[in-house]
């Protein structure tokens, strides 16, 4: 079972990557691009590729192969003046924390575990609660990954901190962005499919402002946080 799971991710995963090329195209703005090239230098990252995602969601996504994809509405909202350049960037430092920290790599044996649940839980479940069980089994499943999901967002936000304020742009950008991204995208309703991926936005904030503390106490040599 768990190598068809693996070929089953992989399959998808090289799919959803030659979806997001053909759907796509390099980053061209000349002020994002040496923002983030301050960004990539400052991390270490060689060969990393910024992209727009040609559709109208707001969002920022790390390929499994390292490449970086900022959405077309997320860039129409900076050209329209909603965002400064600083601030979209701190998207880019976000998704590079996904890159560095091994996020990307690490969502293959959450999948194959959130699978494993869903069979098994699925086979018992289906039994004895024959209408239901099979989706209780996956609701389970998806929280598993959920956990995960929302420790990710919250290392990939250190990770974010950290090389902002390395590169000297602050913390500052960060936090607006995600005020601003909140305004923008308007206010989530409440849910438990929400609430289990995604941690709130003050949250993010209150973490990002304790970072900022712990890095402005530190030294200006120190090493950006890595797993």
């Amino acid at each position: 079972p768990l190598v068809w799971l693996y070929a089953m991710y992989m399959l998808s995963a090289k799919r959803s990557l030659r979806q997001l090329r053909s759907k796509s195209s390099r980053l061209t703005d000349k002020r994002l691009l040496e923002i983030n090239s301050r960004l990539a230098r400052a991390g270490g990252f060689q060969g990393i590729s910024i992209r727009i995602h040609d559709i109208d969601a707001i969002n920022g996504l790390a390929a499994q192969n390292g490449d970086i994809y900022l959405t077309r509405g997320l860039l129409d909202q900076y050209r329209r003046g909603a965002f400064t350049a600083e601030e979209l960037s701190s998207v880019t430092a976000h998704e590079l924390g996904h890159v560095a920290l091994g996020h990307t790599s690490k969502r293959l044996a959450v999948f194959a575990r959130q699978n494993a649940i869903r069979m098994a839980l699925g086979m018992v479940l289906g039994r004895l609660i024959p209408i239901v069980g099979g989706y209780i089994a996956d609701w389970i499943a998806r929280l598993v990954g959920a956990s995960f999901s929302r420790v990710d967002e919250f290392e990939a936000d250190k990770y974010a901190t950290a090389l902002l304020i390395k590169t000297g742009i602050g913390a500052e950008p960060q936090k607006e962005m995600l005020r601003k991204l909140e305004e923008v995208t308007g206010r989530p309703a409440p849910g438990i499919a929400w609430l289990m991926y995604h941690p709130s936005i003050p949250r993010r904030i209150q973490a990002i402002e304790e970072n900022e503390r712990d890095w402005n106490r530190s030294a200006a040599d120190a090493d950006l946080p890595r797993r």
